[in-house]
């Protein structure tokens, strides 16, 4: 843990690096002051000055360090310099490894401590969007310090499930069976979503929007297209086990044909991210014209396929088996009309 330097604007709120450090109870924390003044820490709220009994440390001059042993039960610690109390932070108390974390652990472990992780004009948003968005949109929003609406190469995916219409009329009689089927498939898509870097930014009825790489530092968007592909890739598989299972308890009910299957299509470019604010609704998502082209190449996907834009062909290379689809002068892409060519994904190259 860094203290930094704090400037010559004592009022000025600052937090300690990182911000929120996560540790298991019975863990040890030091802090090195990296500033010329002094400083002493404790255990509390910043804003009323009130100290709690979880830990105060004796004053740490300039250059030197102080090392604390953190026993808690409690899910989140506020601290802040009692000195200079524009200075804080937050200690989040893990239940266990992060590693072996499910996301609806990290979800529920977010919420736990949401009241400690955000400044009064900022915690309003967040309770409004925290049960909306992924979990990774919740984390990043916790940084004070992190920009609200920033530019940044990401590859966009939507995915789609082919004759969904169909099946819904065809089980009108039976709603229930429907939404479990959806809250399955949208669960293993987030989870694969997930570990592959993805984020899932909303889902639309059997849709899915998600981008990738939006925490890492992706440069050029090489990982991120890379990364989107495998899971576009796996989900294709595991979509098959779970449709056969549920063509099998539909058949039971209905007595027709029920064809459905995954499509996704995807591109890679600079897009906008971040929050956009209006009036009593928050969102936090992708918008740019590259979200427009990974539309586009959802919309020429047909049963099974994934189909990727040059964009993202250029930033994968030889990794995958893809087929070269050209664009017909009679049938060009809306509003990419100088587009003459996109790609289909068979599978990763052995």
């Amino acid at each position: 843990m860094i203290i930094p330097s704090s400037g010559e604007n004592l009022d000025e709120i600052m937090y300690f690096e990182p911000r929120i450090v996560k540790i298991l109870s019975g863990m040890s924390i030091t802090w090195m002051n990296r500033d010329t003044k002094t400083h002493r820490l404790t255990s509390g709220n910043a804003d009323s000055l009130l100290p709690t009994e979880f830990f105060h440390t004796e004053d740490i001059p300039g250059g030197k360090s102080a090392t604390i042993r953190i026993v808690s039960d409690q899910p989140a610690i506020t601290y802040y310099c009692s000195l200079h109390p524009a200075e804080r932070g937050v200690i989040a108390i893990l239940p266990n490894d992060e590693d072996e974390m499910t996301n609806t652990q990290r979800l529920q472990f977010l919420d736990s401590i949401v009241p400690s992780l955000f400044d009064n004009e900022n915690r309003e948003i967040v309770t409004r969007l925290q049960r909306q968005v992924d979990p990774a949109i919740v984390e990043y929003l916790s940084n004070s310090r992190a920009a609200l609406l920033r530019n940044k190469i990401l590859t966009v995916v939507f995915w789609d499930i082919s004759g969904f219409s169909n099946l819904c009329e065809k089980l009108q009689g039976h709603p229930e069976l429907i939404a479990e089927f959806l809250r399955e498939y949208l669960g293993l898509a987030t989870r694969i979503i997930h570990e592959h870097g993805g984020v899932v930014d909303k889902f639309i009825g059997d849709g899915i929007l998600s981008y990738f790489c939006f925490k890492e530092n992706d440069v050029d968007g090489f990982v991120g297209a890379e990364n989107a592909i495998l899971a576009a890739i796996i989900l294709r598989r595991r979509f098959t086990d779970i449709k056969n299972n549920w063509l099998e308890i539909w058949g039971k009910i209905i007595d027709s044909n029920i064809d459905i299957d995954i499509k996704c299509g995807m591109n890679t470019g600079p897009v906008l991210v971040g929050l956009l604010r209006s009036g009593e609704r928050d969102q936090f998502t992708v918008i740019g014209t590259h979200v427009n082209l990974a539309s586009r190449m959802e919309g020429r996907a047909k049963e099974g396929e994934i189909i990727i834009s040059s964009y993202t062909k250029q930033r994968v290379q030889e990794k995958f088996n893809t087929e070269f689809i050209p664009v017909s002068s009679d049938d060009k892409i809306k509003s990419f009309e100088d587009i003459t060519e996109y790609f289909k994904v068979i599978d990763t190259i052995s």
